[in-house]
């Protein structure tokens, strides 16, 4: 049930963003224009500047997530030298890595629905497929291979071939993922 809270807020988050993307003025009138609209862009330009901004914080928030969802592993591995080093921070430390572990297929599907989001907005404003698009679909395809290997990985967790599978792809998305960053 807390998964499909946390799903359905998150739609509605996204739904919030995608559809307020038109400002009304109270000095607008009825025949003219704001000086936005006048001044060396037309409404197709306008239009296409909405899905840029939408599609590039989308793609931030692919990566926010994408962190999120990855924390998972160092913060396992670094549990026993954390706490014993820092006592004080064991129960916080603990929690976190507890929320990480409940969350982390959820959060890897947001990851996933949230970079074919960027996708799609990215393709409608530019209108074709270039270089960086390449780069990002290629990215979102690993992505989402390695979720399914994890989704494999979730209901046989003695397989340790579908971990390295699945840790290997995930790599491999980050590593294409930043070259789409630094090219676009």
């Amino acid at each position: 049930m807390n998964y499909l809270k946390l799903l359905m807020a998150l739609i509605f988050c996204f739904a919030l963003i995608c559809t307020s993307g038109h400002i009304a003025f109270a000095d607008d009138d009825f025949g003219e224009h704001h000086e936005h609209y006048e001044w060396g862009y037309g409404k197709k330009e306008h239009i296409d500047d909405r899905y840029e901004d939408a599609g590039e914080m989308i793609g931030w928030g692919t990566v926010i997530t994408f962190a999120v969802a990855g924390l998972i592993f160092p913060m396992r591995k670094l549990t026993k030298p954390m706490i014993t080093t820092f006592p004080s921070i064991k129960q916080i430390y603990i929690s976190l890595t507890k929320f990480l572990g409940k969350y982390h297929i959820l959060i890897g599907i947001v990851t996933v629905l949230l970079s074919i989001c960027h996708g799609i907005l990215m393709y409608l404003h530019e209108g074709r497929l270039e270089d960086e698009g390449v780069s990002g679909l290629v990215s979102a395809i690993v992505l989402g291979i390695a979720g399914l290997i994890g989704l494999m990985l979730f209901n046989n967790k003695k397989v340790k071939s579908l971990r390295t599978t699945h840790m290997t792809l995930i790599a491999v998305t980050m590593v294409i993922a930043l070259f789409h960053i630094f090219i676009s």
